[in-house]
């Protein structure tokens, strides 16, 4: 009888080792903090700016969708806790945020959409900040995120670095107003394990171009933030 007992017992525990693993590959577990992502700080002096001045830097345009937009039809109340960072994988010369500012007003995007695209010269808000988009891949992304494509235009003159830059600048605004952890900014890859944004993860996941990427919002957000990190 303790023999059976003992049997129970083992398969339980082993019920609930299997039950916690799948709760760690799927549901909630991915609105879990990530762990924290190693950089160096950022060694050059902090300009000391206000959030304002620093959302004038980014050069944010307003064109938000129709709101009879198919992309927008189905829209949650969005109150953001996460940040997700993506590339638009479109290499056109003209690919620019405005240029897909406007295919997504025209519904060319017909199943995606997403709060923020960056270009080096400007930022386009292509949602309300209090609406869900479609651009992470899952519900739980979809529903807990503010999304932000970079541009990955190839023309003359073109700067990524810019782009990247910019999009660092629009993100510590985005954590001063909302309240959202460095850890919290996110890649596309964090929902999907998709490879993105790729320019700024390394074989295909998060690793010392990522952590860039986080240092650059880092020393943005001491910037409007008295100095002190939100990590």
């Amino acid at each position: 009888m303790a023999r059976f007992g003992k049997l129970i017992i083992f398969s339980l525990l082993a019920f609930a080792s299997v039950f916690t693993a799948c709760q760690q590959q799927g549901g909630n577990s991915y609105l879990r903090t990530p762990r924290a992502v190693r950089f160096k700080t950022v060694a050059t002096p902090l300009v000391q700016r206000s959030i304002a001045r620093l959302a004038r830097e980014v050069n944010i345009k307003v064109r938000i969708m129709p709101s009879n937009s198919r992309q927008r039809r189905g829209a949650r109340r969005l109150n953001p806790a996460f940040i997700t960072i993506h590339s638009t994988a479109n290499h056109s010369p003209s690919s620019t945020a405005m240029q897909h500012s406007r295919a997504l007003c025209r519904g060319a995007f017909t199943n995606r959409s997403w709060h923020f695209t960056v270009d080096q010269f400007m930022c386009v808000q292509n949602l309300p900040l209090r609406e869900t988009g479609w651009h992470a891949g899952t519900p739980a992304g979809n529903h807990n995120s503010i999304g932000i494509e970079m541009c990955e235009c190839e023309n003359k003159g073109h700067n990524h670095f810019r782009t990247w830059d910019r999009a660092a600048k629009l993100t510590a605004v985005l954590m001063k107003r909302y309240g959202i952890n460095l850890r919290r900014v996110v890649p596309h890859y964090h929902w999907t394990r998709k490879n993105c944004p790729a320019p700024l993860l390394t074989n295909g996941r998060p690793g010392p171009k990522w952590a860039w990427f986080h240092s650059r919002v880092d020393y943005y957000y001491r910037c409007i933030n008295q100095g002190k990190s939100n990590r």
